[in-house]
């Protein structure tokens, strides 16, 4: 690819970002506007009746705790913790209801963290949580985008971001440790030690690109420097979390404790900082704060001559006692953080006060191809050189602007240092450890030019001996549809025939915490959640494509939903979807679908032709529902 002006590159990408965050805008003003409250929470941006069960702290905030009023699940698939919510009383919504952050979030309860107590109201009464657009994750990536522009130390990394090939020193950097990498594998920790600037590593399903990336923190460690690791989402952190402990390594998680996995909770930057002197005396800071707000709340109910001021005084001097508290677990954190050896954060996590002036001789980016280009800039801002690791043939970032996505915004850095420098700067892992071969098979044809290849240890591993069954649903009459208030797909035929083959596995003997069901649209999963619920009591798992990006397990069945005359397949046309769909399953994948609709695209048809090649494809009519 050619040198590309940096300057007109990012003022493109000022403006992509600014129409993404317009077009987030806008989507919750359409809702609003137009839609009833039980219409937004059937698009998962609402939930209309929730009681508070629990009122506790939460690191100086209030932290309190819905349930579904009358119980049953929460819904609201787009309300994920970090997600900023408004909590409306549901007689009468006031000017300006309070706003908090979702701290904690299962499926049947959600914490949400206030800055300053809510009124008493949402406490104690029944409420609506509706989910806003937060314009921090915005004013970052625009920060970003400004800061590699125009700071000095941001310059050395221009050439590279125009289109020039990174440079690598002749020997690695050592030390060499023990290690049990393949050929591929070596290969890239070798180009990944010798970078001088940037190096990456493409890893296609199963390849380990993660386990190349904890031997190069390893390799940084020994020789004394401190890394920085990072991924745009908290699953993927929690990953190299849980890997670089076991691996011996010092790794400190940025980020709210309620964020991360149960297992990783004591790596979290807030626990490990618990028990510094400046931690303690935060938390007593904290505590007066919220003893005098609860006063002064007293004080004004009783309205005689006096009260107000002296509450407008204690809510005064409770939010200078919560400053106070904030900067001592500020200097409690930096402390915890200059001793560690791995500092690790979502990417839109790495601009927090206690790494405020803080540098890395290294920063590892896991699944860069999911963060859009300005995401990535966080992390070389702060770090002397970079590996980033991804596969650009799996997902894409998502992006809400057709404008921005026609524009570029979804195409990441790593894709486009890719085409730009091509091998020179990157090394393609090729053997997987997850998938039985006739899994693996049909996408290293069609995506990978065939140059995967399945380790022996997993090659012929299978639960029945058919690793792969597509069971084509054409004729049968399953139709798609959209729910009232929702773009989301279903497909209810398909759903029932989707649980049954579920089932199917389950007779197998296969425990129900080693099968996944997922699709490509989340009307499609609420509806599998319903036919499928007892079987989630016992650890099945049921999601959407992209929640289960980075997962495996022994058996996965994906519903496609789509089924219409015009053979419209609405997003299943990006195909890395559908790499994601089909590379999961360790043993055995079913696949349901129509394929009189789907195989209207070359994907999918290669795909059904396949299936039948080697005699995978059953007939719906054949399967008894």
């Amino acid at each position: 690819m050619a040198s590309i002006d940096l300057a007109r590159h990012f003022d493109r990408l000022a403006r992509l970002l600014d129409l993404e965050r317009l077009a987030e805008t806008l989507r919750f003003e359409v809702a609003a506007a137009r839609l009833s409250l039980a219409e937004r929470e059937a698009r998962g941006i609402a939930i209309a009746s929730a009681e508070p069960v629990e009122v506790s702290a939460l690191a100086g905030r209030t932290l309190v705790t819905y349930e579904r009023a009358g119980g049953g699940e929460l819904g609201a698939s787009e309300i994920g913790t970090g997600s900023i919510v408004a909590v409306v009383p549901r007689r009468e919504a006031p000017d300006e209801p309070p706003r908090g952050v979702v701290a904690r979030r299962s499926r049947t309860r959600i914490g949400i963290a206030f800055d300053e107590p809510p009124p008493e109201w949402a406490t104690t009464g029944r409420v609506a949580l509706e989910l806003l657009p937060s314009s921090v994750t915005h004013e970052r990536l625009a920060g970003a985008v400004r800061r590699m522009r125009n700071e000095k130390d941001a310059r050395r990394w221009h050439p590279f971001l125009a289109g020039e090939p990174p440079r690598f020193e002749e020997h690695a950097r050592g030390p060499r440790l023990v290690t049990r990498l393949n050929r591929e594998q070596e290969s890239a920790l070798d180009l990944a030690d010798r970078a001088r600037d940037l190096a990456l590593v493409h890893g296609p399903p199963g390849t380990g690109k993660t386990t190349v990336l904890v031997e190069v923190i390893r390799r940084a460690v020994a020789r004394g420097e401190q890394v920085l690791a990072a991924a745009p989402s908290n699953l993927a952190v929690d990953n190299l979390v849980e890997r670089l402990v076991e691996a011996g390594v010092d790794a400190v998680r940025l980020g709210h404790p309620a964020r991360v996995l149960p297992q990783v909770l004591d790596r979290t930057l807030e626990e490990r900082a618990r028990e510094h002197e400046s931690a303690r005396r935060a938390e007593e800071a904290a505590r007066e704060a919220f003893r005098l707000f609860r006063a002064a709340r007293r004080r004004r109910e009783r309205d005689r001559p006096g009260d107000r001021a002296e509450s407008r005084d204690w809510k005064r001097e409770g939010r200078r006692l919560l400053a106070e508290a904030r900067e001592l677990q500020t200097e409690a954190e930096r402390s915890v953080l200059s001793r560690a050896q791995v500092v690790l954060a979502t990417l839109t996590g790495l601009e927090v006060r206690a790494l405020a002036g803080r540098r890395f001789p290294l920063a590892v980016v896991d699944e860069a191809t999911q963060a859009i280009e300005p995401a990535i800039y966080l992390a070389l801002l702060v770090a002397d050189r970079a590996v980033l690791a991804g596969d650009h043939l799996q997902l894409p970032p998502t992006i809400l602007s057709p404008e921005a996505e026609k524009g570029g915004l979804g195409i990441s850095l790593f894709e486009r240092l890719t085409a730009a420098s091509g091998e020179q700067a990157m090394v393609t892992l090729a053997e997987q450890h997850r998938m039985n071969e006739v899994i693996m098979r049909y996408p290293s044809e069609a995506l990978y030019g065939g140059k995967l290849r399945a380790h022996p240890a997993v090659a012929n591993q299978t639960i029945d001996g058919a690793p792969l069954v597509f069971v084509d649903t054409a004729g049968r009459g399953f139709e798609e549809e959209a729910h009232a208030g929702s773009d989301s797909k279903a497909n209810p035929g398909e759903a029932a025939l989707v649980a049954s083959e579920v089932l199917r596995i389950l007779a197998l003997g296969v425990p129900a915490g080693e099968v996944a069901v997922i699709s490509p649209y989340d009307a499609q999963v609420q509806s599998l959640r319903e036919l499928l619920r007892a079987e989630e009591g016992e650890g099945l798992e049921v999601d959407t494509v992209d929640g289960f990006q980075g997962r495996e397990k022994e058996a996965v069945v994906v519903s496609l939903v789509r089924s219409n005359d015009a053979g419209e397949i609405g997003f299943l046309a990006d195909i890395r979807r559908m790499n994601v769909a089909i590379t999961r399953a360790r043993k055995k994948l079913v696949v349901v679908g129509d394929g009189s609709t789907v195989a209207r695209h070359p994907f999918y048809d290669g795909f059904l032709r396949y299936a039948q090649e080697i005699g995978a494809w059953v007939s719906a009519w054949e399967r008894g529902t």
